[in-house]
């Protein structure tokens, strides 16, 4: 959508790494002459800032910010395994549990990890982190028992849930989702949420006058009404924040990841 805006093609890059670290090193260090957009993730922007020791940049001081699209959700998926159908049941049991229950995630400070150790903290549940390389892995790790609880993208997990007969017992969104109606949220639960955003960057420095040029293409982007259908119907919520808006948006999630983060106890890898 946004090369039919600019009239100029897009080539999508993927760089894989250290949990989207690495990619995101790659766009503060890209040359400054609007070549290069960067989709911004908060995992790495902000977990990542602060629990990687390869992570080469600042979010408010390396990047140039056009705006926020949107945010999804993690859902917290139960093997069919377990004797458990709901959130509370479970986390009766965890509760209760004499051994930790396994919990796989994909990436250290993601929202997965963060609502998983909100339930071991807060909550007193008898969590055990196990960490993948991916979702992926996950989901057999719960057909054959080496984990009961995953949690994964909402967006993936609708597609793979079904596939394996699992359960979905709760979103970590502020709010009920209407693709999952009967499915209870975080914020309902226990008015928290842990959230993946994506944003749009350019890095630090590019010419005032293409900057203008790519923030009013986002602008109108934001403004399509297929945009945030689109968004929605993939199980995101659309944000659509662009303007001076944006860069406050992201100092003050920082701020509320970085006081998350401190009182779930959340370490970086030890490597």
């Amino acid at each position: 959508m946004l090369e039919e805006i600019i009239g100029t093609s897009i080539r999508v890059e993927n760089i894989a790494g250290d949990h989207g670290v690495t990619g995101t090193n790659a766009i503060a260090a890209a040359p400054r002459d609007g070549s290069v957009l960067g989709y911004a993730l908060s995992s790495p922007m902000i977990a990542g800032r602060l629990l990687s020791k390869a992570a080469r940049f600042n979010p408010i001081e390396d990047f140039d910010w056009l705006g926020i699209v949107g945010s999804v959700p993690v859902a917290m998926v139960l093997s069919t395994r377990s004797n458990q159908t709901s959130i509370e049941q479970w986390l009766v049991a965890a509760r209760d549990a004499r051994n930790p229950i396994v919990c796989a995630n994909y990436g250290i400070g993601t929202p997965g990890h963060l609502a998983a150790a909100y339930l071991r903290l807060e909550q007193k549940a008898n969590l055990a982190h196990v960490f993948v390389e991916s979702a992926e892995e996950g989901y057999p790790m719960l057909a054959d028992g080496r984990a009961e609880v995953l949690f994964d993208d909402l967006p993936n997990a609708m597609v793979k849930v079904p596939r394996y007969g699992h359960r979905i017992i709760a979103v970590t969104s502020a709010d009920r989702l209407p693709i999952l109606s009967e499915v209870p949220c975080f914020g309902e639960l226990w008015r928290q949420s842990f959230v993946l955003w994506v944003g749009l960057v350019l890095p630090k420095g590019v010419p005032p006058a293409v900057y203008a040029r790519l923030a009013a293409a986002v602008s109108v982007l934001f403004g399509q009404t297929r945009h945030a259908d689109s968004l929605r119907a993939a199980g995101l919520a659309f944000i659509g924040l662009s303007g001076a808006k944006t860069r406050e948006f992201v100092e003050n999630d920082f701020l509320r990841n970085a006081a998350l983060i401190a009182k779930l106890r959340v370490e970086g890898p030890s490597r």
